[in-house]
């Protein structure tokens, strides 16, 4: 296992260095048969289980990482469909660097860090299309994307997510980037509740990021990306300008977007969009989508 990590870190040295990330994904699964993740956040170091399995030891693993890589702190994520017990960690918050952006992540608190490392190049790519642009960033989480748009240039972002610690972690990020708060507006609100909100303003927009989660619960109502994508995508297209354009993703393994039930028949898959440090994994799948 340590040469795994070993031929892996030497495989990203240089792409980490010469772009300061200071996040990245050690080990996604692909490499061996172990059903574990592990991501690299500056000294710290977060595990996903996926799967329990005879011979893993908790203690073992670490001393392999650090044989790798000088971490000081562990924090394991449970990613099983039962549930496992797994080691305590000490309360721990960082602010990190990716491509230049300052980032702020809790690695003890939540499932998520706040950083959705897979997303990356997607993040670079989009602030390669924003400059002068107004960009619409749905299920916002804590507002990377809106970050790297308007550090892209930018004319204006909306950020939309429907929990209050998210959209206060979006502030936080767009603070730590020194990006001023009258051009990067936060709203806490259902997406689709936005959608109809934007549609009664008149407002539109260049590029429309829909990210959503697998499934949420909100009101009494059940999301599932796999059933209610097309409401969706349907909903946003008449809020885009004339040669704007959505991109739709979703990490749902088995997801197939259902082109049919679109209004919309300018629909790409875009494979372009995994760092090298998810090589192989298959994170999430994009779409451009315009009308």
């Amino acid at each position: 296992m340590i040469e795994v990590l070993k031929k892996k870190l030497d495989r990203l040295r240089s792409y980490l260095k010469a772009n300061g990330i200071e996040a990245y994904r050690l080990y996604n699964g692909s490499e061996s048969s172990w059903p574990l993740a592990i991501d690299i956040y500056y000294d710290s170091a977060v595990i996903h289980v996926f799967d329990l399995f005879e011979g893993l030891s908790f203690k073992i693993l670490e001393t392999w990482i650090k044989k790798v890589v000088p971490v000081k702190y562990f924090f394991y994520k449970d990613r099983t469909k039962e549930g496992v017990k797994l080691p305590g960690a000490v309360h721990r918050e960082i602010d990190l660097k990716e491509y230049g952006h300052f980032f702020h992540c809790n690695l003890s608190d939540y499932l998520d860090t706040g950083l959705f490392l897979d997303h990356r190049e997607t993040r670079r790519w989009i602030a390669s299309r924003s400059k002068g642009k107004i960009v619409l960033n749905t299920f916002a989480y804590t507002g990377a994307f809106s970050v790297y748009a308007a550090a892209g240039g930018a004319e204006k972002t909306y950020s939309v997510d429907l929990s209050r610690t998210y959209c206060a972690w979006i502030k936080r990020n767009l603070r730590l980037n020194n990006l001023p708060e009258d051009k990067n507006w936060i709203y806490k609100m259902d997406t689709m509740e936005f959608f109809a909100y934007a549609g009664r303003k008149g407002l539109k927009f260049d590029i429309i990021i829909i990210d959503p989660p697998t499934f949420s619960k909100n009101k009494g109502r059940h999301f599932s990306v796999m059933r209610d994508h097309p409401a969706l995508i349907n909903a946003a297209l008449p809020l885009l300008k004339p040669k704007g354009f959505i991109l739709f993703s979703t990490n749902r393994k088995e997801f197939k977007l259902k082109a049919s039930s679109l209004k919309s028949r300018d629909i790409q898959e875009k494979r372009d969009t995994y760092p090298p440090d998810f090589a192989g994994a298959y994170p999430h799948k994009c779409y451009l989508i315009s009308q």
